[in-house]
């Protein structure tokens, strides 16, 4: 607390704007919610539901402390705490650099030592004002132009199929499928990566737009991709946000080999990497794109790829993460993955109200397939890529398909049709949005249209265009 003034920072409103308010020090109140009476099932059920209490419990920006800590004793040699740090002073890299700290300090107080940290150069406070009359002028408008570049014309909506109805308003309401896709798979695509000249995060991220085209059928793909923006080593051990988050738009028409695509997806990063300081709330700012409720504006996916953090170690204690069950999905999908030593892993998170858990296994199987694919072929067209498992492929093209049904070769369909017609007639033969209609009501309604059509002067073999909206009277 004494290290990290963005720690004891309120935000004020002062004449209709917002002011940093940092106080000369600050205190720490620790919660502890004690279990130690309760079995372990019973233990269980309270820490997720104060897991949920807390991280629902909102901040006041003017007058709470910014960070807030409850520790859940489960007994004398077992504990949970929950760390929690608002969004306005932190970010991924923030918590892990709260995390290393702690624990440094933990290891000195264990023996009774001073605080070994060095003292920090600047101050979070320091950076914002740096970047604000940074960002001005010619630079902010080198900026702007680039991404104004990139983002011109109509922004595409991602249409992903769903299962749901999507509401007017977004909804978070969210869940996460992991997956792992093993060393074998992870060592071949770490070869065509390096064939290519390209990160394992282009590789990737390439691989995630060609599974998003070819289940939507767009070609005009976006992509947002968080950044850690940390490019100063001055920055690099201060908490506070700095993650910026990148739009990556790629064109896969005119049917691209991957290998082709891979050139331009590295192009495309190296370009955004050289213009990420422009805040993503300014972009927005300044494109200002037409507003839907129901979709994030600009993108609609995201992908991220990161080291998993090494295990902790420290004298008498073991330090684990308490594994997530809750999730809030900020966006339709996102794709996050982790390079591990036993290879790549991976989750999908998702927005609940668009789909089942089902549909998102299957994409994952998808993807599976499709980086396989490329391990194969990186010179195939993405176009024509597999994506379906082998046990879709005899699903869809053989068992679908299998259709054989013995007909009297000397009938011709009407004849085959009325046949029907006298056996049910009063079952459902079509069925249209709100309407529908029996067998015997089809067939008095297509022999009208027939005794009209002949009425007009068509006869066996003449040819009659149908021009008609999807309808029953389309059958």
């Amino acid at each position: 607390m004494r290290r990290h003034e963005v720690l004891r920072t309120n935000f004020r409103t002062e004449s209709g704007q917002p002011q940093q308010v940092i106080h000369s020090n600050a205190q720490l109140d620790l919660t502890v919610r004690d279990l130690q009476q309760l079995d372990a099932d019973a233990q269980e059920e309270q820490a997720a539901e104060l897991f949920r209490q807390e991280t629902a419990k909102a901040f006041d920006l003017e007058q709470d402390l910014l960070l807030r800590v409850t520790v859940i004793r489960l007994s004398p040699q077992q504990h949970i705490v929950l760390l929690l740090m608002h969004h306005i002073i932190s970010d991924g890299w923030s918590m892990d650099i709260l995390i290393k700290e702690l624990i440094t300090l933990y290891k000195s107080y264990l023996v009774e030592e001073t605080s070994p940290l060095p003292k920090l150069k600047i101050q979070y406070a320091d950076f914002a004002k740096w970047q604000r009359e940074r960002l001005q002028g010619e630079v902010l408008e080198q900026q702007l132009d680039y991404w104004k570049q990139q983002l011109s014309g109509t922004l595409p909506v991602l249409q992903l199929p769903t299962d749901f109805s999507r509401g007017r308003v977004q909804t978070f309401q969210g869940a996460n499928q992991s997956f792992s896709l093993g060393e074998q798979l992870t060592e071949q695509l770490k070869a065509i990566a390096q064939e290519s000249g390209v990160t394992m995060f282009m590789l990737l991220l390439a691989a995630y737009k060609v599974l998003l085209s070819r289940h939507t059928g767009q070609e005009d793909i976006i992509v947002g991709v968080p950044i850690a923006n940390r490019n100063r080593t001055e920055i690099e051990d201060l908490i506070g946000f700095f993650t910026n988050t990148l739009v990556l738009r790629s064109n896969l028409s005119n049917y691209p080999t991957f290998k082709e695509l891979l050139a331009q997806i590295k192009e495309l990063t190296y370009g955004a990497y050289d213009h990420q300081d422009l805040p993503f709330e300014k972009l927005v700012e300044e494109l200002q794109p037409e507003r839907d409720l129901s979709y994030n504006p600009l993108f609609q996916a995201k992908f991220r790829l990161e080291n998993l953090p090494q295990p902790i170690e420290i004298p008498r204690l073991t330090i684990s993460p308490l594994k997530q069950t809750e999730f809030a999905a900020k966006l339709d999908i996102s794709l996050d993955m982790y390079e591990t030593t036993s290879g790549l892993v991976g989750g999908f998170e998702y927005n609940t109200d668009l789909f089942k858990l089902e549909t998102i296994s299957r994409l994952i199987e998808h993807f599976r397939t499709l980086l396989q694919g490329i391990v194969n072929n990186p010179d195939c067209r993405v176009s024509e890529l597999p994506i379906l498992t082998p046990v879709e492929r005899q699903q869809i093209l053989a068992d679908w398909n299998d259709t054989e049904v013995e007909f009297q070769q000397h009938l011709c369909f009407h004849q085959i049709f009325e046949a029907q017609v006298a056996e049910t007639p009063d079952n459902i033969a079509l069925v249209f949005q709100d309407r529908e209609l029996t067998y015997s009501s089809l067939n008095e309604q297509s022999n009208e249209l027939a005794n009209y059509l002949s009425s007009l002067g068509v006869k066996p073999e003449v040819w009659v265009g149908i021009c008609c909206d999807r309808s029953l009277e389309l059958l």
